[in-house]
């Protein structure tokens, strides 16, 4: 068995890893003590950036998490790009770091949430 994938997407995932880590290398350069990424779907990315510098990233699903339980809740609707929405990157670091349960809208009505994100 072969299965081929369209290697373009992974491609341009590479490079927006790259240009965000290069960019939190700069940041670094420039004194900043730690990186915060304003984006939840660019944390696809996080490992890269993470090792690309010696400062911390502040990873925005932790600060969200955080939140979540100081507001004494357990179980949270995600509405973002179907990304974020479907992958482990920020939901699953939501329900595996914070035991929460992530509530997402079904797979025809996420695709319109994404278009409209």
């Amino acid at each position: 068995m072969l299965y081929s994938v369209d290697f373009q997407p992974i491609e341009q995932l590479q490079a927006a890893g790259e240009m965000l880590a290069a960019a939190a290398q700069n940041l670094e350069r420039a004194g900043a003590e730690f990186i915060v990424l304003c984006t939840n779907t660019m944390h696809k990315v996080a490992p890269q950036i993470s090792a690309a510098v010696s400062v911390p990233l502040l990873h925005i699903a932790d600060a969200t998490g955080r939140r979540i339980q100081q507001a004494g809740l357990r179980k949270v609707g995600l509405l973002a790009t179907q990304f974020t929405m479907e992958q482990a990157f920020y939901r699953g670091r939501l329900e595996q770091q914070f035991d929460l349960q992530v509530i997402v809208p079904e797979e025809e009505d996420r695709a319109l949430v994404h278009q409209v994100t």
